[in-house]
């Protein structure tokens, strides 16, 4: 599949070590396991470090949850770095708007930055975290890494609230370059009745929004330091935007460990199915299909083939 891909080629492993947060998105993807899976032993978050670089890794990102929740994060980062690897972070970045906490975990060696804004206002970003003050964290954090040289990546989950602020929220970002601005498909997770549908667009008007936003950026912010990449679509509902296409292999994240995981296990594209429209289409081999949920719901509506 044709993937948008950052200048940094590092390999790297994800570690979820908490499912702790201080927000509750509503579309956590995770949320099923706050309160019921405990914190990541350190000695279990340093075994894991320890084979991921065994198979190759040269970074590992911590995750959750929320990871800047624990407290020892900073004896953790030292520890990796001890095993020759680098770390990230993948955080709602709130506690990264503090200087002393940003200032004391670049001092540590932070070289990655995967965080999330859903919304160009403070009314739609934090209605969707569940959390009054996260936007002006997130932006504060923002700007504090601006000039920190580290690789910076920003999400965005598109949501019925959200879906026509999409280039506003890039266009928040232009300043704090270069970062990328990923556009992402909502991953409907759980049984099929307890989603929220009220929340989720339909995903073909959701693909529209995303290759929008992708053509705009290439062709208004060419000079602005500004990525806008999409993932979480089938091919067929961002025709215009396949090139853009990113995820976690993008990124170089080739394995990924739970908590609840006692080994890390290749990254792949979530829930995904193939509906019979795709397989007449000249582009199933690349295309990751189309989330359960969404199939379940939607069918094949939205869905079409690439003529071979």
């Amino acid at each position: 599949m044709p993937r948008a891909t950052p200048a940094n080629r590092a390999v790297r492993a994800i570690l979820k070590i908490t499912y702790r947060c201080n927000q509750r998105c509503l579309f956590c993807r995770a949320d099923a396991y706050r309160g019921e899976v405990p914190d990541v032993p350190p000695e279990e978050v340093l075994r894991k470090a320890l084979e991921a670089r065994n198979r190759g890794a040269t970074m590992v990102v911590f995750s959750g949850g929320e990871p800047l929740l624990r407290r020892d994060l900073p004896r953790l980062a030292r520890a990796v770095e001890a095993l020759g690897l680098s770390w990230g972070l993948i955080t709602n970045a709130r506690r990264l708007a503090d200087p002393e906490i940003r200032r004391r975990l670049l001092d540590l060696g932070l070289a990655y930055v995967h965080t999330s804004l859903h919304g160009a206002t403070p009314e739609v970003h934090d209605r969707l975290v569940a959390d009054p003050g996260s936007f002006r964290d997130v932006m504060a954090a923002l700007q504090g890494l601006r000039d920190s040289g580290i690789e910076r990546h920003v999400n965005t989950v598109l949501t019925r609230p959200n879906l026509d602020q999409v280039t506003a929220i890039t266009d928040l970002l232009v300043p704090l370059g270069p970062l990328s601005h990923k556009i992402c498909l909502a991953e409907p997770r759980g049984p099929l009745p307890g989603i929220d549908w009220t929340l989720l667009p339909p995903p073909e008007a959701a693909g529209q929004v995303a290759q929008q936003a992708v053509a705009r950026a290439e062709r208004d912010l060419q000079d602005s330091g500004i990525q806008v990449v999409v993932e979480g679509f089938p091919l067929c509902q961002i025709p215009s935007a396949t090139h853009a296409v990113s995820g976690l292999r993008a990124h170089g994240i080739l394995w990924i460990s739970e908590g609840f995981e006692d080994d890390l296990y290749p990254t792949d594209a979530g829930p995904r199915v193939h509906l019979p429209i795709c397989d007449t289409c000249a582009r199933r081999a690349e295309c990751p299909g189309v989330y359960s949920g969404y199939a379940e719901r939607y069918g094949v509506i939205g869905l079409r083939a690439f003529r071979r």
